[in-house]
């Protein structure tokens, strides 16, 4: 069972930040149309199951 901390496009919300709460990160995308690049984020928790994921990938290296 894959999770979200293992995944490349998962970013630990840091403690000083004004929405944080243990566990929870952001799911970053970085998406590209006509006029040019463009990131998507959405919160989520550190231990979602990422099995249905399709934006999964697993993360080289420890937690960012």
């Amino acid at each position: 069972m894959a999770d979200c901390k293992e995944c490349r496009f998962f970013f630990a919300i840091p403690e000083d930040a004004d929405d944080y709460i243990e566990g929870k990160g952001d799911c970053v995308i970085e998406e590209k149309d006509e006029k040019g690049k463009f990131w998507k984020a959405k919160p989520v928790m550190i231990d979602n199951n990422a099995d249905k994921c399709s934006n999964f990938n697993k993360r080289i290296g420890g937690l960012a």
